[in-house]
């Protein structure tokens, strides 16, 4: 057990302990401030389940999400989508008939919520059919596997080497 030194009660400012009574419930406070200037409502209804709408990711979310792609593993994803949406949603959702194909939608507009850009449902679902448009690579289809990050935010791919992409007339 580490052990850390004590607080000067005089150093610092009481009014948040008095106001909050302790940092748990501060900062589920300021969360809900933050979702209600953007407009955000605190929960949603997905397939007939009602989920808290995901204003901040985790520690260790991004991590927990790279190595369940590389290594697919049911109990990891449904973690994973525990601390978006709640206990429980990855087996409500498949006893409410959720497809493939609306599982990426979600995931993609509750991982960016839970970045800090919230996007619409229409958004979202208008990146997951960018990412199916012609001439793309498929998303890789496995029920509860989300597809690569760079699907999951709409950001841009990784570059190709010069070699590739360089002029082959002499200057």
């Amino acid at each position: 057990m580490s052990t850390t030194e004590p607080v000067d009660h005089d150093e610092h400012d009481d009014d948040d302990d008095e106001e909050y009574g302790s940092w748990d419930a501060f900062w589920d406070e300021t969360l809900r401030q933050e979702a209600a200037e953007r407009g955000q409502e605190p929960s949603t209804t997905i397939r007939g389940i009602q989920v808290r709408i995901p204003v901040d990711l985790p520690l260790g979310f991004e991590e927990k999400l790279r190595r369940a792609r590389a290594a697919y593993d049911e109990a990891t994803f449904k973690q994973l989508l525990q601390d978006l949406f709640g206990v429980d949603v990855l087996d409500a959702w498949f006893a409410a008939g959720m497809g493939e194909r609306e599982y990426q939608v979600v995931l993609t507009w509750g991982i960016s919520c839970g970045r800090g850009r919230p996007i619409s449902f229409r958004e979202a679902y208008e990146r997951f059919q960018a990412r199916q448009a012609p001439g793309k690579a498929a998303a890789e289809t496995t029920s509860t596997r989300p597809s690569d990050e760079s699907d999951a935010t709409g950001g841009s791919s990784k570059p190709t080497s010069a070699g590739n992409t360089s002029s082959r007339r002499k200057r």
